[in-house]
């Protein structure tokens, strides 16, 4: 426990450190996170005998993060993830991979595309709402999802994917992921215009998709017989280990604030 929370500790100031300082950090962050991503995901599918090309993964996270950097619009950052795609599909051909073709097209979705939304939220104006609800909302629910199944847990909630949560867990930690909703809103309410009604439904569904992301992690984890991705972050496991809610709960908060200001 002494070692996790040392290490959860030393995430948080990286991680506060990088997010405030610049753009610039920002985006390698994110790169960052996303290449020890790919190797993680590429240990756990060479389990299941699915090999991934990896020169044209990492040439879309090196790509898209000089593009966000250069302000690249929507339509070029869409061009080059087609681009990819295209790049995956010609090499797999070349070497008659089939299954390659298919896990390097699901890596790229998966995580790859999602960090790549991810860093191109934290490259607008308005980001540090909707990525502040998402988290605060998702470190909660986690948090007290985890006390809330020890105390209360009796109904498995996807027993076979991850065999330790519950339903009573999972309701307790979407409960008070509101609370992150609350204090997002509190801290930023300046940066966006979003009502605290918002800012709470906005961390409930974000939490929620965040509870799906941590399944969706765990489910090619099991799959592929790892406890954990990897032992890089002492007493926490791997990257996709940590990042997985994430994910899910990013990409979520953006959109529920957006969709939100359509209809004000």
């Amino acid at each position: 426990m002494k070692t996790r929370v040392l290490s959860a500790i030393v995430m948080f100031a990286i991680l506060g450190v990088c997010v405030f300082v610049s753009p610039i950090t920002r985006v390698l962050l994110i790169a960052f996170c996303a290449i020890l991503s790919i190797i993680e995901m590429w240990n756990a599918l060479r389990r299941m005998r699915i090999k991934l090309e990896t020169i044209p993964l990492v040439a879309y996270v090196v790509l898209h993060m000089l593009f966000c950097l250069f302000e690249a619009q929507a339509p070029l950052l869409i061009s080059l993830y087609g681009f990819i795609v295209l790049l995956t599909l010609c090499i797999c051909i070349v070497r008659n991979e089939a299954k390659s073709a298919i896990g390097t097209l699901f890596v790229l979705n998966y995580p790859l595309l999602l960090y790549a939304f991810i860093t191109w939220i934290l490259l607008q104006k308005d980001w540090q709402l909707p990525v502040a609800t998402a988290a605060f909302g998702t470190w909660l629910c986690d948090s007290f999802a985890l006390f809330g199944g020890k105390l209360l847990g009796k109904h498995k909630l996807c027993p076979k994917v991850s065999p330790n949560k519950t339903i009573e867990g999972s309701i307790c930690g979407a409960l008070f992921s509101l609370l992150g909703g609350v204090a997002a809103w509190y801290l930023l309410k300046g940066s966006m215009a979003v009502s605290l009604a918002e800012a709470m439904v906005t961390a409930l569904i974000a939490s929620t998709m965040g509870q799906f992301g941590d399944l969706a992690a765990s489910l090619i984890k099991r799959a592929a017989g790892l406890k954990d991705y990897s032992k890089i972050i002492p007493g926490h496991g791997g990257m996709m280990d940590r990042a997985d809610s994430l994910l899910f709960a990013i990409p979520t908060g953006w959109f529920c604030y957006h969709i939100f200001s359509l209809f004000r």
